[in-house]
């Protein structure tokens, strides 16, 4: 992580009674304010930026070690979840949130999908024990206590909901046995660790292709196709859909290599608070020309693929897009594919040009290059491709990419 930039987010251990660490919370640069009024003005944002930082700029793998991230769910949040991978993550739901029926009914969405749920900053206010039966762990901020020997007993009252204590902003050994002994199994704040800082390089988005997206996902009579066309114009969106739809696909025979195939996993409504979360973040452009060329290789990739047996034209479409995205994001290919946990197959194609995706790719590179000594005629004639018919395909692709553009801009 390159630390001439600033930090992107801070993170602080949690640790369990072995003082192993179990997960990480996860902050915003500056840390927030432990106060209602912050919350109100600036909670939502923060959520976003630890979120876009996390799991997009750096890679939620590289900030936690693979652990479960903590990160503060505001009511916002609460009730429109991102498509975040649920093993990696543990929303903590902010204590100003109240118990009220809307709300609840929120928190159990959330754990039909999957999501661990941390109450934070509890003090033993009876009407949050209506949350106790869909929580998973209570986080007591000690500091708030007007008394640490109170501890004992507040567990003790809650015990027969089978729930996880952490005692937080623990600041002393003897403060840390006796929350041991009260029965908290879970542990942080500063006599295990500051917070420490987590660096990246912010990834940019374009701001045509992501307001463009929310229009689209905000129309009750919008469809995947219409969303695929929109992300489809775009390899950052892409890149980042697909990132964070593999990451969540655990247990799935394959990699999701395709956009439309990905949207549908997603499905609209989750698709709708991600692409809201990427909007919270900070938007900057490429040059329009690199978005382009992007375009045109997906269309021609796609193309020629038609020619091979047993290959399929939309992966085909995601590595012509997906090319040139080292450009984009101003990091190495290997490194994207790995982020992405694309197969071997599609990470040798993008990064060595090797197998059949590899090879169109070649040729479509060549053929935008005006290399024309290094296309392969003979093995394209052996598929039936004429260079007349390469030559078509190209600037069809060159046409269909200036309408899609067009249409989005």
């Amino acid at each position: 992580m390159d630390k001439t930039d600033p930090p992107l987010l801070a993170r602080q251990p949690i640790l369990d009674t072995s003082l192993k660490v179990v997960g990480y919370e996860l902050l915003c640069r500056p840390l927030p304010e432990d106060t209602l009024a912050w919350q109100n003005e600036h909670g939502d944002r923060a959520t976003s930026e630890v979120m876009i930082s996390a799991f997009n700029d750096i890679g939620i793998d590289l900030v936690t070690g693979g652990l479960p991230a903590f990160i503060n769910f505001t009511s916002h949040w609460l009730h429109n979840p991102p498509i975040m991978p649920a093993n990696s993550l543990v929303a903590e739901l902010l204590e100003y949130i109240p118990a009220n029926e809307d709300n609840l009914a929120a928190l159990r969405k959330l754990k039909k999908l999957r999501y661990r749920i941390a109450l934070d900053d509890y003090q033993g206010d009876e009407e949050q024990t209506a949350l106790f039966p869909l929580i998973d762990i209570v986080k007591v901020d000690i500091r708030r206590l007007p008394d640490l020997n109170q501890l004992p007993e507040l567990i003790r009252k809650h015990q027969h909901h089978n729930l996880q204590w952490l005692a937080e902003k623990v600041e002393t050994r003897e403060e840390y046995r006796l929350c041991r002994e009260a029965g908290c199994t879970l542990f942080q704040g500063y006599f295990f660790s500051h917070p420490d800082n987590v660096y990246g390089k912010r990834l940019p988005d374009n701001q045509i292709a992501v307001l463009q997206l929310l229009q689209i996902l905000n129309d009750p009579d919008s469809s995947i196709e219409d969303v695929a066309a929109i992300l489809q114009t775009d390899p950052q969106l892409s890149y980042k859909l697909l990132q964070i739809v593999n990451s969540a696909a655990v247990g799935l025979a394959r990699e999701v290599t395709s956009i439309s195939r990905a949207i549908v996993l997603a499905g609209l409504d989750r698709l709708k608070a991600w692409a809201n979360l990427i909007a919270l973040g900070r938007l900057q452009d490429k040059p329009a020309v690199l978005r382009e060329q992007a375009v045109v290789r997906a269309l021609l990739c796609k193309a020629l693929v038609f020619s091979w047996p047993d290959l399929d034209d939309e992966t085909a479409f995601t590595i012509g897009l997906f090319s040139l995205l080292d450009a984009f994001l101003d990091r190495p290919l290997a490194e994207i594919c790995e982020r992405l946990r694309l197969p071997a197959e599609l990470t040798s194609a993008l990064t060595e040009h090797s197998g059949d995706y590899g090879f169109i790719l070649a040729t479509t590179i060549s053929m935008e290059q005006g290399r024309w000594d290094d296309i392969e005629w003979d093995v394209l004639q052996g598929l039936g491709i004429s260079p007349a018919q390469i030559e078509w395909h190209y600037l069809n692709a060159l046409q269909t990419a200036n309408t899609l553009l067009q249409s989005s801009s």
